[in-house]
């Protein structure tokens, strides 16, 4: 792997960066990488994703939170790529569809209230079986495992390593979190009040009216993440 580009959170280190891999051996590019730096945190690496889907991913710590990043000393971390010291690993992705419109998302996907003071009525349905005629709350999100130690940890104080999570917020009758298996096929009908879509941490966000439905699932294609042993 030798074309790479580079997603930063500090944009003051692109030049900084782009010099080091030149000096490692690698071609900066811009598109088409081989394979792409994600160098900040959570935030970085989703926005990394979006920009370069499916692109293997090397997280490297420049922010307080990174917790799937490999480390912070990016000279050392690049030698063991330069040396084939590495794995890819697959995570699962999930992909959300209503109406026209389809969303990728490799964190979440997140459903709430539109109006703060006043509770969405929704029901939800797997696999085409009703699980809940009517849950009122804020909202609900479909979490995948590499998401899970994200909002569904925040939400539920847990996360998992395989299938797919649904952590209901701010419910008015206690329902605990779902945790489904990969396949499942999950759909939210809004009953009552509009809804804010919003997935990973893309600034754009959709609405649900009343009556719209929202079906989530497993998506085609994986986000592919760079592991070093040690690291």
């Amino acid at each position: 792997m030798k074309k790479v580009s580079v997603c930063v959170k500090n944009k003051s280190k692109i030049n900084y960066m782009r010099k080091l891999l030149e000096r490692k051996g690698f071609t900066f590019v811009r598109r088409n990488p081989d394979f792409a730096i994600s160098m900040g945190g959570d935030g970085t690496f989703l926005f990394c994703e979006n920009k370069y889907p499916s692109v293997p991913k090397l997280l490297i710590s420049d922010s307080r939170i990174c917790k799937k990043c490999v480390g912070d000393n990016e000279e050392t971390i690049l030698d063991f790529i330069r040396l084939n010291a590495f794995d890819v690993r697959e995570e699962l992705k999930i992909e959300g569809s209503f109406g026209n419109k389809k969303l990728i998302a490799v964190n979440d996907i997140l459903i709430r209230n539109n109006v703060p003071n006043q509770a969405l009525r929704f029901a939800l349905y797997i696999n085409g079986e009703k699980k809940y005629s009517e849950i009122i709350g804020d909202g609900l999100l479909i979490a995948t495992p590499f998401g899970s130690t994200a909002y569904y940890n925040s939400i539920t104080r847990t996360s998992f390593k395989k299938g797919i999570g649904v952590a209901f917020n701010n419910p008015v009758e206690k329902h605990n979190p779902l945790l489904l298996k990969e396949n499942a096929v999950i759909r939210i009908k809004v009953l009552r009040g509009d809804a804010q879509l919003a997935f990973d941490n893309h600034r754009k966000i959709y609405k649900l009216k009343q009556n719209c439905s929202l079906i989530v699932k497993k998506a085609d294609d994986v986000a592919k993440i760079i592991s070093i042993e040690g690291f």
